[in-house]
């Protein structure tokens, strides 16, 4: 649900993202870790993959309903990704979560689909915010969608759309930041144990910048 080769040239970070999270580096005071930085990637950004699929994992495992059911293996979430990173480019985006400093650890993503019809040429969809287990509390989705919401306004994006599932965290998230519910459907599919759901539709007005 909408609450993933060959070499390329060497991002500042491609090394880093080779690592998915490690364990210790949870149990560290908040105060010592390294900035969130927000990067935009393009289908070129290929290091990321392993970390993109060890996040995506951690989600659908931990419960998340994204579309897919536990458990999830590494090829099917390398395969989801791949996918993904075809898709880039003016009417899809992605962005992620990292560390600025150290090994430039992965914390989380989300992506941005723009409507390509005609008549629908003011709004888009969020899609798969996802933020590692280890890293909540950091305000990582927070300054995900509010880079994701400045990228939409400054396209001429002024209504945003999403759904999630009812009285999940990424509810109450989505509550947190401003987001108006519009609805819920009952039974919309299952969830990553294979349980029924409902789903919840949310929006948000935007300023009109352009």
């Amino acid at each position: 649900m909408h609450v993933a080769l060959s070499p390329t040239a060497v991002h500042p970070r491609a090394a880093r993202a080779l690592h998915p999270q490690a364990s210790d580096t949870a149990a560290l005071p908040r105060l010592e870790r390294a900035p969130i930085e927000i990067l935009k990637l393009s289908s070129r950004d290929l290091q990321w993959l392993p970390a993109l699929t060890h996040l995506l994992i951690d989600n659908v495992h931990l419960g998340a309903t994204l579309g897919f059911l536990a458990p999830l293996s590494r090829y099917q979430a390398l395969d989801y990704w791949h996918g993904v990173f075809a898709r880039l480019g003016q009417h899809h985006m992605l962005w992620i979560a990292c560390e600025s400093e150290g090994p430039g650890r992965l914390l989380g993503a989300v992506q941005l689909s723009l409507c390509p019809l005609a008549n629908a040429h003011h709004r888009g969809e969020v899609q798969r915010l996802m933020v590692h287990s280890e890293e909540r509390s950091r305000g990582v989705a927070g300054q995900l969608m509010a880079r994701l919401e400045c990228a939409a306004a400054t396209q001429g994006r002024f209504l945003l759309q999403l759904e999630t599932c009812a009285d999940s965290q990424a509810e109450a998230v989505f509550a947190h930041l401003g987001w108006q519910r519009a609805g819920q459907i009952p039974d919309h599919c299952h969830g990553a144990e294979g349980q029924l759901q409902t789903a919840v539709l949310y929006y948000k007005r935007l300023p009109h910048l352009v």
